[in-house]
């Protein structure tokens, strides 16, 4: 799969002669209703034998414009997370945009003729809540009077659970208050933490987070699973206000990265007091 990085400068340099599929969206976390997107667009691109592109954003929209309401904003994912998750969906050419206040002042004719008639788009998908242009009032299914039809547009209804929206926002809630079952029940897949394994002693690993923008959840003992380059292995995670620890007993590796997959909560951290024995407790979720 091919990622292709772009500017509102180096948009002007990019002029594709194959025609592609494009589905839209900020795809954090890749969860269940992205797959949805993902999947209608790859049947359209299937049955039009193009391939199926993604154009997809480097920040989320609250990092570029922090207001104090939106300056506690986490991803779901890294970006090279994300693009892995996309390979998986059978994604094969990824447009990376750097979304920046001149990306988001675009007047929405501007997005359709540059980002997408300049990238020889012959069809569009996304998200029934997905928007485009400046302000980002301008709803997907508007998109046909600026596109005057000179290509197709999907969009895809809303994907529930239990009769609720699966969305990034409540996955990035679920996780943030410790209901890593829940949240990955929603994703389809177990949440990931990005970073690099530092051995420490034995089968105890230092993780270090890739980014500290990522949603973590709160202090705990995690069941997980740990992803490196010769395989995957069982493992716990023990998060705190300070340390990030891995405990692998099948891991022996020196520094590399790696992704820690959580599967749910097993034990609870405590902090106590000099004197004091911890508490070990059993944990529902």
């Amino acid at each position: 799969m091919q990622v292709i990085r772009l500017n509102t400068k180096t948009i002007r340099q990019v002029h594709p002669k194959t025609p592609v599929v494009m589905a839209l969206g900020f795809f954090d976390g890749v969860h269940r209703g992205h797959q949805a997107v993902l999947a209608r667009a790859r049947q359209i691109a299937n049955d039009r034998q193009v391939p199926l592109a993604v154009m997809t954003f480097s920040r989320h929209a609250s990092r570029v414009f922090e207001t104090q309401p939106t300056t506690d904003f986490r991803y779901l994912n890294t970006i090279s997370q994300k693009v892995a998750l996309l390979q998986k969906n059978q994604v094969d050419l990824v447009y990376l945009v750097d979304f920046t206040r001149d990306f988001a002042a675009i007047s929405p004719q501007d997005f359709v003729d540059t980002y997408l008639l300049g990238l020889n788009v012959c069809g569009v998908v996304g998200g029934f809540d997905y928007t485009f242009g400046r302000g980002g009032h301008t709803l997907l299914s508007q998109m046909a009077q600026y596109s005057h039809n000179r290509f197709t547009t999907t969009v895809v209804a809303e994907h529930d659970a239990e009769h609720r929206k699966i969305g990034s926002t409540a996955i990035r809630h679920l996780i943030r208050v410790g209901h890593v079952q829940r949240a990955n029940a929603l994703l389809g897949h177990p949440y990931a933490l990005a970073g690099q394994l530092v051995p420490v002693s034995g089968n105890q690993f230092c993780f270090k987070l890739a980014s500290r923008l990522q949603q973590r959840p709160p202090v705990g003992t995690y069941r997980c699973q740990v992803k490196t380059a010769q395989g995957i292995y069982p493992a716990t995670l023990m998060l705190t206000p300070t340390v990030v620890r891995v405990t692998a007993p099948q891991l022996r590796v020196a520094t590399q990265a790696g992704e820690v997959a959580i599967l749910g909560q097993s034990l609870p951290w405590r902090p106590w007091r000099h004197g004091q024995r911890p508490v070990i407790a059993a944990w529902a979720i």
